[in-house]
């Protein structure tokens, strides 16, 4: 990518709110553990912790056997009577016919991962229960994924707490500036030739919009601007509004997909003309994230693709 080409005067915009300006954007499965009102606290301290950690474990090997793609073994976790319900209301009785279903979708699908985020517990009786939280199942390398809320009850037979159905609904979990907690403090990307961004998160006391400085240095340039993340009580989504030095402004929709997020974000650059793009955000590990910005116009000029940046944390927040 030529920087004489980013930052000249109708490429700013694409450098910073694609570069900068996004760089909060974050999955909710990646957000730091915390706690919600209507959660249950410290659930492994109390009379049916080992039975709440054995319902846990059956669910794992649940995502084990799915990893493996090994229906025989998937079967084995459910009662002979169980039954599974999709997201569009399908619904599948008996083990032996759960295992056909998965048979088939394993034969069709040669990979498969899944990623459990489990909520809660809850017994319903002395041997029967019922684990909710969220299910993200990604398909092959092209990383097309899927997550869904999920419920999944047991019973205890003959010692062994066993599935005897699985609900799987549309995840309705609503956006919150909580989900990019874990962004605060101070992150940097260089992008070639001596050109460096940094950015610094701070989440306001409230926990209702995150604070943002940027700036961009470069050989005989250096740009600041600010940027303020939050949910837009219009439409329950995260937002980004961006505010560049010399004018240009920028804001982006965040939308989810599995455990990173796509945003559609237009700018006005300062001279007037108009950028829209769709970045990805991936984060790689706790102190690295990837951005990068597709299908990008200037008015009605098409641009190239821009490749994946690296983004790397300087210092967590104090």
């Amino acid at each position: 990518m030529s920087l004489t080409r980013c930052f000249s005067r109708t490429g700013l915009m694409t450098c910073l709110v694609g570069v900068v300006g996004l760089l909060a954007s974050s999955e909710r499965a990646f957000a730091q553990p915390k706690l919600k009102k209507d959660q249950p606290k410290a659930e492994a301290s109390d009379a049916r912790a080992s039975d709440r950690a054995a319902v846990r474990a059956a669910m794992e090997s649940f995502r084990k056997a799915f990893e493996s793609r090994d229906a025989k073994a998937l079967s084995s976790l459910w009662t002979d009577e169980a039954e599974y319900e999709n997201e569009s209301g399908t619904i599948v009785r008996g083990r032996a016919n759960i295992e056909k279903g998965f048979a088939n979708l394993f034969a069709k699908n040669p990979e498969l991962i899944a990623t459990l985020k489990p909520k809660s517990v809850r017994f319903l009786s002395r041997d029967s229960a019922v684990d909710e939280g969220l299910v993200t199942i990604r398909r092959g390398s092209a990383n097309a994924s899927t997550t869904a809320g999920y419920s999944a009850y047991f019973v205890r037979e003959d010692g062994k707490w066993k599935l005897t159905r699985l609900n799987e609904v549309e995840d309705s979990e609503p956006d919150s500036v909580a989900d990019l907690a874990w962004i605060a403090g101070e992150w940097k990307s260089a992008l070639g030739e001596g050109a460096e961004v940094r950015t610094h998160y701070t989440v306001r006391p409230n926990e209702k919009f995150i604070d943002v400085e940027f700036e961009l240095k470069e050989k005989d340039l250096a740009i600041k601007g600010t940027q303020v993340i939050g949910v837009d009580p219009a439409t329950g989504k995260l937002h980004t509004w961006t505010f560049e030095g010399d004018g240009g402004v920028g804001s982006a929709d965040w939308n989810r997909d599995g455990d990173h997020w796509v945003l559609n974000a237009v700018g006005t650059l300062a001279d007037g003309k108009v950028l829209t793009e769709t970045n990805v955000i991936r984060k790689i590990d706790d102190n690295t994230m990837t951005w990068q910005s597709v299908n990008r116009m200037l008015g009605e000029i098409p641009l190239s693709d821009l490749p994946p940046v690296k983004i790397t944390r300087v210092k967590p927040a104090k």
